[in-house]
């Protein structure tokens, strides 16, 4: 089961991506929240089950349409 979206604190990501490494999905993520502000986009990182996202905060009929996405997904893996 997916879930809600959760925000993830930037010092979070920022940790996770060191102790995972650069080829980390974390790291990636990290990244891209860098190049993203680099072009002074407001974008953060968000959890969803297993999924990490980048983006501007969602509205809520947005992180519904994620969350549909993601649980179609998860639906397929079982």
């Amino acid at each position: 089961m997916v879930g809600k979206m959760v925000r993830i604190p930037d010092e979070e990501v920022q940790r996770l991506a060191k102790e995972q490494g650069p080829g980390s999905v974390i790291a990636r993520v990290w990244a891209q929240l860098q190049a993203q502000r680099a072009k002074d986009r407001q974008v953060f990182a968000f959890r969803f089950g297993p999924y990490r996202v980048t983006g501007p905060v969602p509205d809520a009929r947005t992180e519904a349409d994620i969350v549909d996405f993601g649980a179609e997904f998860d639906d397929e893996e079982e």
